[in-house]
């Protein structure tokens, strides 16, 4: 059914290829042409080639291509914008760079302007406007432009080929988005974002997100004829020294993509446990957490919530919690942890204004919309967090539950602390520094890879788990981080804290049942 509705033009398969080598290398012998590889011409010729029987426009309106470092994924899509500027009949086509940066978008700006300038026959037909980043061909009127990656200066293009650069990178998807939409008019769109490997944890990610989609188009899950993927990547859990992944992931190995260099990180890899993660992501193109990215082995944190238990049980056991605070438009979270028959149990619940909740999810890039509605988090009517319905809650759970200690960040608690105390709770101020913090985050992992912890799979604090780094002292000591982002992470340090004493409870000693000397000795002294 798919050959009655395409067919693969062959002329422009020819026309394509002609034109590309003719081109200079924009790197290398100066005057050197272009020749492209196999893996190069696949790519082009099937984004490019394969039209609609009805019109002969192009097929494809989406494309992904994911391939690893030094492979040549701007070289590629600069050789699509050069070819189409100068060989597409659309009038008036806008052809869009963009990436995290202006500086990043630039270096695929450089590559396109060194081939159209490199040769004397296109540099005459076009404008190039450097203090703009901006090419323009005056036959069709049409032009390519470097645009910021700030999503609210993308209003008003009417893209014919778009390309977002390293979009593993990108914050959101709010700049994908809008200029997906700018296409709506154009007969034979094509939406383009080419990256590396993120590192798989995050499902709103849109390097991750669009991989997704791929795998599914591709094996045949979803019916999208219109979206063309191109995924280099080596299998899983590959031997690092097995050279037929490294060929697998790297298709320029051993032509332009320097096979020593390949060999030499790989045996490295081999060597040293701690460079493998980064080898595999970086080299092997594989979704894996850098040490510097995760403070939660998030493998083992999924299989803490494999197992469900039903709220039931807990109703009327003794419980600790952790309450971490926000700012007026911030999270808060207060989380309980129970002690059962040697597994800590958690309950968490998080709190967020209502009237933030779609700002806050377009600048989180997390669907907190769908999660209240679904009854993962609280909303809380109006603008600002309200305390006052937080404390109301806790007293709810406070006649549910037993709870033995709240522990507390101290930092804007003092109001409902007060107010806690009066009705008779018991509070306990917990530091977040890392004199604090360190023993009860190695309390947590203790727990967590012995896979004594049972947690409901909340998809909030799943995301916050994902979310969460350590910083460590000099002297070896831990704390949570958020990361430069400021990614969300209130609900794991209310369940570290809560955590924490769950744990000292159960560990302490009954020192009546031991002689003095034996208390002695059990306390180490």
């Amino acid at each position: 059914m798919e050959e009655q509705k395409y067919f693969f033009d062959t002329k422009e398969e020819e026309k394509i290829i002609n034109f590309i080598q003719k081109l200079n290398l924009d790197k290398g012998k100066k005057g050197q042409k272009i020749k492209l590889l196999d893996f190069q011409k696949k790519i082009l010729t099937e984004l490019l080639c394969w039209k609609n029987m009805d019109g002969g426009s192009r097929r494809y309106r989406e494309g992904f291509i994911f391939l690893p470092r030094k492979n040549g994924k701007s070289f590629l899509i600069a050789c699509i914008f050069v070819y189409s500027l100068f060989c597409d009949e659309e009038y008036g086509a806008e052809y869009i760079i963009a990436a995290n940066s202006r500086e990043q978008a630039g270096h695929l700006y450089d590559t396109v302007k060194n081939m159209i300038e490199t040769n004397p026959t296109l540099r005459k037909h076009c404008r190039i406007i450097d203090s703009r980043k901006k090419i323009v061909r005056k036959a069709t009127n049409s032009f390519l432009q470097v645009l910021s990656s700030d999503a609210s200066k993308a209003d008003g293009f009417n893209g014919h080929i778009i390309c977002l650069d390293e979009t593993h990178e990108a914050k959101n998807d709010d700049l994908y988005s809008k200029l997906k939409t700018s296409m709506g008019t154009r007969t034979q769109p094509l939406m383009l974002t080419i990256t590396t490997a993120s590192n798989g944890q995050d499902e709103f990610n849109l390097e991750y997100r669009t991989y997704l989609y791929a795998q599914k188009v591709n094996s045949g899950e979803v019916d999208d004829p219109t979206f063309y993927s191109a995924i280099y990547q080596a299998d899983d859990d590959c031997d690092l020294v097995d050279e037929s992944q490294w060929y697998k992931s790297n298709p320029a190995l051993g032509i332009f993509r320097n096979y020593d260099e390949l060999k030499s990180l790989a045996y490295r890899a081999k060597a040293m446990p701690q460079e493998e993660a980064k080898f595999r992501r970086l080299y092997l193109n594989q979704h894996i957490i850098l040490s510097t990215e995760q403070g939660i082995n998030m493998n083992k944190w999924k299989l803490c919530g494999e197992k469900p238990f039903d709220m039931e049980m807990l109703k009327g056991r003794e419980c600790y919690a952790g309450l971490d605070l926000a700012s007026s438009k911030d999270f808060a979270a207060f989380v309980m942890v129970f002690h059962i028959d040697g597994e800590y149990f958690v309950v968490p619940h998080l709190f967020k204004p209502s009237a933030d909740l779609v700002d806050a999810q377009n600048r989180d890039g997390f669907d907190y919309v769908t999660h209240s509605k679904a009854g993962h988090m609280h909303a809380t009517e109006g603008d600002n967090i309200s305390y006052r319905y937080i404390r109301q809650k806790i007293n709810e759970f406070a006649r549910e539950y037993v709870i033995k200690d709240i522990a507390f960040d101290r930092f804007g608690s003092a109001g409902i602390i007060a107010d806690l105390q009066e009705q008779g709770l018991y509070v306990v101020d917990f530091g977040q520094g890392y004199r604090t913090m360190s023993p009860a985050i190695e309390k947590f992992y203790d727990v967590l890879f012995e896979g004594k912890l049972r947690h409901p799979n909340n998809p909030v604090l799943n995301w916050m788990a994902g979310n969460a780094k350590v910083t460590e002292n000099a002297a070896g000591d831990l704390k949570w981080d958020k990361g430069k982002a400021g990614k969300k992470i209130d609900g794991i340090v209310a369940m570290t804290m809560a955590l924490s004493m769950a744990i000292d409870d159960n560990y302490k000693l009954d020192l009546n049942k031991f002689s003095d000397s034996d208390a002695l000795d059990k306390l180490g002294w």
